[in-house]
């Protein structure tokens, strides 16, 4: 018995050894995933910072600055909703609202399209705290591309890209605020620009992928979609803009093989039936092609190429009645559609102070299939005009057709005369 005791003595270190590692390591976890947090943020991967705040929170949840930085990368990342919710808690661990809260709130109000209220305070911050430029240029940037005030948009981009020309971020949103004004060149140059600078940036691929085709560049399409297929197989809305590059390349057959198998997995898909239908027109199988068209013009309905196609396909079978209604219909999709981007680029920067042209872009988009859309641009005309009824009777049509009863009644006692 005696010999145990210098044994249990010499125990007693290497338990408070664990202990201290114990204690030590998930604090250690935590430093580890906020710095990953930071760096993502840095490089504009607001997805990827998300990932490492949340396996911080759980060491870290009752700091403040851990839930600021939260609420920043569901911003950055499109999660509004989600920054909104991590603010507040940041704001409740603090005690109230402080000037960091503050600030944070200011950013994400410019970046969820609120612009106007917070505008003057955000550039004011920039001036007065440089290194707060780039994170206020880039939530204006965001918030008027939300609202479509193209120019402004530009104009915040083009100021933080002339103090950081290699900026992914600034670039990125340079080629968005181009292709909204329908410079697609310009766009697709910005993006290009960006993937060379760090070519993970699978968005800006996406974006630039949709630009070559609507330029016409397929063989350089091709190259990104066959990307974006080794990393989604099966994916039938690659697998549709891979075929159409295919088919413009002269590997027609290989193209119509493609689309039949992504429709017998996907039936109901509306780019691979628009597709195979594109391709029936082509090969003259136009009962085939009517077929497929009809089908893809249900699931898309606002899409003028099918409507467009679907003319084509009943005018080769000469059913003159019903192409010249279908020809009716592809042209009030391809109107509404030019007048959202003559109002986008031209009337939105001209007149950006009457709730009227908000109210007509909400009324479009309605029209369009686009309610939530159209939700922000009826907000948007109440900003500037709080008593502008017809904004608030299509809240009201909104909120009802979404069960939200409260607001409906709401919008639906200030529309009234």
């Amino acid at each position: 018995m005696a010999r145990t005791r210098p044994a249990r003595r010499a125990l007693v270190p290497f338990a408070a050894a664990l202990l201290v590692v114990g204690l030590a390591a998930p604090q250690a976890w935590a430093w580890y995933h906020l710095r990953a947090a930071q760096a993502a943020l840095a490089g504009y991967h607001p997805h990827e910072a998300r990932k490492s705040l949340a396996s911080c929170e759980r060491v870290w949840g009752g700091r403040e600055s851990v839930r600021l930085l939260a609420s920043r990368a569901a911003r950055q990342d499109g999660d509004l909703d989600a920054a909104m919710a991590e603010l507040r808690a940041a704001q409740r661990l603090a005690g109230g609202a402080t000037e960091d809260t503050a600030f944070e709130w200011a950013l994400l109000q410019a970046a969820a399209g609120n612009v106007r209220e917070v505008d003057e305070y955000l550039q004011t911050r920039a001036d007065a705290f440089p290194g707060a430029g780039p994170l206020v240029w880039q939530a204006l940037a965001e918030g008027y591309l939300r609202v479509s005030r193209i120019d402004v948009a530009m104009a915040c981009v083009n100021l933080w890209l002339s103090r950081d020309k290699q900026n992914v971020r600034a670039l990125e949103l340079r080629g968005q605020a181009f292709v909204a004004s329908r410079g697609m060149v310009r766009g697709a140059d910005d993006y290009r620009k960006v993937l060379e600078l760090d070519p993970t940036r699978r968005e800006t691929r996406r974006r630039l992928t949709e630009c070559l085709l609507s330029l016409g560049a397929y063989d350089e399409a091709a190259t990104h979609l066959e990307a974006f297929a080794r990393e989604n197989p099966g994916d039938p809305e690659i697998t549709a803009r891979l075929a159409r590059c295919y088919n413009m390349l002269g590997r027609g057959p290989e193209a119509r093989k493609m689309v039949d198998d992504a429709l017998a997995r996907h039936p109901d898909n509306g780019m691979c039936l628009r597709t195979r239908g594109q391709f029936a027109v082509t090969d003259q199988q136009n009962a085939e092609a009517e077929r497929l068209l009809r089908h893809a013009a249900g699931v898309m309905p606002e899409d003028y190429q099918t409507q467009f196609l679907l003319f084509q396909a009943l005018r080769a079978q000469e059913k003159v009645e019903e192409a010249r209604a279908q020809l009716a219909r592809a042209e009030a999709v391809k109107e509404r559609a030019e007048r959202i981007g003559e109002l986008r680029s031209r009337r939105l920067a001209e007149q950006p102070l009457d709730p009227g042209v908000q109210y007509e872009m909400g009324t479009l988009y309605t029209q369009t299939g686009r309610p939530d859309a159209a939700e922000q641009y009826f907000l948007n005309a109440l900003n500037l005009d709080p008593g502008h009824k017809p904004s608030h009777a299509a809240l009201a049509d909104y909120y009802e057709r979404r069960g939200d009863k409260d607001k409906a009644e709401e919008h639906r006692r200030a529309a009234a005369p």
